[in-house]
């Protein structure tokens, strides 16, 4: 790993979308010093505040989800008891952490994966070991029992699997009357997998004779089982994917939930969500000090800002959506797909790597890191993006803003492209449409899923980012009401309204994504893709019934970073309700130059198809279709589709209502009309202008 001379300047702002008049608490950490800040406009590329100094300090991350439960009893006969089922095996993992100053219960699985149960006091310590490891990937029940008395403590361990009993004797303190208890990720050593059901009792659970608790797999049966010496009982299933876990003994000792463990997981029983699982690289929440506070201007306009930090030798820019001011409307919005930024915040071209392989298979370039690519391949205590892979294995299901977000920066550029992609592309969009004359909104997907189509009602264009591919049910409702009542939408961009995304009002700073019912690396255990945000299946919208077809009119086709094509018109580009589309355009092919892979169509591409939902009065202008070579792959659920279905198609409907949708099918959409002075631009002036109209979009 490489050494860094200086800690790196960096940090987070406490939101991605503020209004004018609304305060911005910034984050920040970095060397030791002095510092300013300055408030810019990203679009305008300007400064809007003069530089303030602030005061900037190394600040640590702790990462790693787990339960930790304040001012529990730590009597002098108890017992520690919970079902692990361990992801891995091999280096030494704590899974719980009981005690107060001067003395500590430890219940861990070595390096071979046998239980062991230490007590450390100042004066001496004394452990006990199974002889048997617990098999990783299955279900075991693990209790420790302590008798402490003036004289001597017994230790007692007992994984009732194979019903192996170790004890062990010295002459130590007695505990405290409270303490702590921590179950997971600790500091050292920290245990990856699930737990269900940990529970504290004034008595040893784990004592020779003991009746077995294995049948016992819900908190109501263990409550009336263990009746008055159970002290706590934490039960996730009472609550799933809140902060707080609750204790349902009745004696009201919750614990909190760190880093938010996966919950909604079934547990021992099979049958009830009583499981978590923590992991060593969860992280939901840096925690770090305010460094600052910002106002957003009132006069700022809707626009995307930069939050601009300095250091002498460093700078770094934290975007922040600034939303428009509820009394002054712009005809036009731009909808920045924040929700899928979030899904690739810190996306690392090192699990990309492990997923492809051999990157030949999806691409002819020869892959460039950033020194922004090789710094997260290195930390990755920042956290993982939905598209990283744990280290002990498993995919990730949220991703928080509440942390740095190294790859959200106006000049970040995406190894497999080594062109703009996400957010630096969508802000190429905004620089474009400034510079054509349009005035307009800038929105974040935050700002739809909470304000609904009232919110969307107030435009007459609705335009979207180059990769909307992440949107939560509101969002999506939004959008569909949008077009029904008379809206015109235009999406500019590829795989988009694809996978089903959840915000709990419980963390409304994170999104969460179950992945299940597709057949790749990310797939949820089986019953376990209902989000615990919403309570709603996830997946694919597709797999809902609601394939982004039926909204967009074209959807997720193919996959691939090789030379990216234009797009061929068609006989419906020259029929009277479309030709208008193409006015001024000499070319065809279309969008055959772009900063990304060459061409428009490229990356991620969508196709019509009238099987999938494409309205039967949907356009089809035209397509890449042929265009294509072997690096462009179908997704897992479009791989019986054959060779034709790998193509972008550009589409036009228009509504009866007045509304009207055009899809250009293309994540690289963007990047070509940001380049070249020319078609793509002109048939996005073409388009954009006629759905300004108040009446050019009705049907003829």
């Amino acid at each position: 790993m490489a050494v860094d001379r200086e800690p790196r300047l960096m940090g987070y702002a406490d939101r991605w979308s503020a209004a004018p008049g609304e305060s911005l608490a910034v984050h920040a950490s970095g060397p030791d010093g002095d510092a300013d800040v300055t408030l810019m406009d990203l679009v305008r590329e300007a400064d809007l505040t003069p530089a303030v100094p602030v005061t900037i300090a190394p600040r640590p991350l702790r990462p790693g989800s787990r339960l930790e439960a304040a001012s529990v009893p730590t009597p002098a006969r108890g017992g520690l008891a919970l079902w692990i089922r361990p992801k891995r095996l091999g280096p030494r993992q704590v899974v719980a952490r009981l005690g107060a100053a001067g003395w500590r219960l430890l219940l861990a699985l070595d390096e071979e994966g046998r239980p062991e149960a230490t007590v450390l006091t100042p004066s001496g310590s004394m452990g006990c070991r199974l002889r048997s490891a617990v098999p990783a990937g299955e279900w075991s029940l693990l209790a420790v029992a302590w008798e402490a008395a003036p004289l001597m403590t017994v230790l007692h361990l007992n994984d009732f699997r194979t019903t192996g009993v170790s004890a062990g004797r010295a002459r130590l303190p007695l505990p405290s009357p409270s303490g702590e208890l921590l179950i997971g990720a600790g500091d050292e050593h920290p245990y990856a997998g699930r737990i269900a059901l940990p529970m504290l009792t004034e008595g040893p659970l784990a004592m020779p004779g003991r009746v077995p608790l294995t049948d016992l797999t819900t908190g109501p049966e263990l409550v009336k089982h263990l009746g008055p010496e159970l002290l706590a009982l934490w039960d996730p299933s009472a609550g799933p994917g809140a902060p707080v876990v609750p204790d349902v003994s009745g004696n009201g000792r919750h614990a909190s939930a760190v880093n938010r463990p996966l919950a909604g997981l079934l547990g021992p029983g099979g049958d009830a969500r009583t499981a978590l699982q923590v992991s060593p690289e969860d992280l939901d929440d840096a925690r770090w000090p305010v460094t600052c506070e910002l106002t957003v201007p009132q006069d700022a306009g809707s626009t995307v800002l930069g939050v601009r930090l300095r250091t002498r030798g460093q700078s770094c820019v934290l975007p922040v959506v600034a939303r428009p001011d509820a009394t002054r409307r712009s005809p036009v919005a731009v909808v920045l797909p924040t929700f899928t930024y979030l899904a690739y915040a810190n996306h690392r071209q090192s699990s990309e790597a492990e997923y492809f392989g051999d990157y030949r298979q999806v691409t002819d370039r020869v892959i460039t890191l950033s020194p922004v690519d090789a710094y997260l391949n290195e930390h990755r205590e920042l956290g993982l993006s939905l598209y990283d892979q744990r280290r002990e294995g498993g995919h990730v299901t949220h991703s928080s803003r509440r942390r740095p977000v190294l790859n959200l920066t106006p000049d970040y550029r995406w190894w497999m492209t080594g062109a703009p992609r996400h957010f630096a592309a969508d802000l190429l969009l905004l620089r474009w449409l400034r510079a054509a004359g349009f005035a307009f909104d800038v929105l974040a997907d935050e700002d739809v899923h909470d304000g609904g189509a009232d919110l969307l009602s107030a435009y007459r264009v609705v335009l979207t980012g180059s990769h909307p591919e992440y949107v939560t049910a509101p969002g999506r409702a939004a959008f569909s009401a949008y077009v029904s009542g008379g809206g015109r939408l235009m999406y500019l961009g590829g795989n988009g309204f694809y996978w089903v995304t959840g915000v709990d009002p419980r963390h409304p700073h994170a999104i969460e994504v179950r992945r299940g019912h597709v057949g790749d690396w990310w797939d949820d255990e089986p019953g376990e893709d209902v989000l615990t945000s919403t309570g709603e299946p996830g997946g694919l919208w597709r797999h809902r019934g609601l394939a982004p077809q039926e909204l967009l009119g074209v959807g997720f086709a193919a996959q691939g970073w090789g030379p990216a094509p234009g797009y061929t018109r068609l006989p419906d580009s020259h029929r009277k309700e479309a030709s208008w589309v193409f006015e001024g355009v000499g070319t065809d092919p279309v969008g055959c130059c772009g900063l990304a892979l060459g061409g428009a169509a490229g990356d991620e591409i969508d196709r019509a198809a009238p099987e999938l939902g494409t309205p039967p009065d949907t356009l089809v202008l035209a397509t890449s279709a042929g265009g294509h070579g072997h690096h462009y792959r179908p997704p897992t659920e479009e791989a019986g589709s054959g060779a034709q279905a790998v193509r972008a198609d550009m589409t036009l409907r228009l509504l009866g209502s007045g509304g009207a949708v055009f899809a250009a099918g293309s994540v690289n959409w963007v990047t070509s009309l940001a380049c070249c002075d020319g078609d793509i631009r002109r048939i996005t002036r073409n388009v954009l202008s006629r759905f300004l109209q108040p009446a050019a979009c009705e049907e003829e």
